[in-house]
């Protein structure tokens, strides 16, 4: 794919401050817990909970979903930390993404208008293909 056609977010994903690559980092690839039904080829936005607060980064899946180690399903894919980020003030600032990002429990779906929003704001970043 190219940085056009990149895809646009359609999940949520939450991580502690500790869950994140040092930053500065170049992408890295990861197993993380995710969405039953989360399929190759679908991007996710990285919510960085606690402290820093907001879309910190973007995750490329590379495989479907499939059932983890008792923490529900988990897909291989590849993590490119935001520098900078996206923070929680603008994310509620916008009408689009207040709903989402107000009262976030969990991982989640993005509505579609939300996840084209969120596209927009994010730098473009081509998504990571299996070698």
């Amino acid at each position: 794919m190219t940085d056009d056609d990149a895809p646009v977010p359609d999940a949520v994903l939450l991580w502690r401050p500790d869950e994140f690559p040092p930053p500065g980092s170049r992408p890295l690839p990861a197993t993380v817990c995710c969405l039953r039904s989360t399929t190759a080829g679908s991007r996710a936005v990285v919510y960085r909970t606690t402290a820093d607060q907001g879309v910190a980064a973007v995750f490329d899946f590379l495989s479907d979903a499939a059932p983890g180690d008792g923490r529900g399903s988990t897909a291989h894919g590849v993590v490119h930390l935001l520098d900078p980020h996206l923070e929680r003030a603008a994310l509620l600032h916008d009408p689009e993404l207040r709903p989402v990002f107000a009262h976030l429990q969990g991982r989640r779906r993005l509505p579609d208008a939300a996840g084209r929003r969120l596209h927009a704001l994010l730098p473009t970043i081509a998504f990571t293909v299996r070698a």
